[in-house]
């Protein structure tokens, strides 16, 4: 049986304008329990996502800015 050759992934194939949208109800659903409009329950959910939006949007960024490789040949 011939083993076959990965595919090739481009992890740089992504846009960035994707992360400020997604923000909005991020930052929407930490903020609804401190007016009451949320449990207070839901605070910790809501400072969970935006911690891990921040890291999401970081490597983002790392890996739109990082130069490329050469491939080995």
């Amino acid at each position: 049986m011939t083993r076959q050759k990965p595919s090739d992934t481009n992890v740089r194939n992504f846009s960035l304008i994707w992360y400020p949208v997604a923000l909005v109800p991020i930052a929407l659903f930490a903020i609804a329990p401190l007016f009451g409009w949320l449990p207070l329950l839901a605070l910790p959910f809501g400072l969970f996502f935006i911690f891990f939006w921040i890291f999401s949007f970081g490597f983002a960024v790392y890996a739109k800015l990082k130069k490329p490789k050469e491939p080995r040949q």
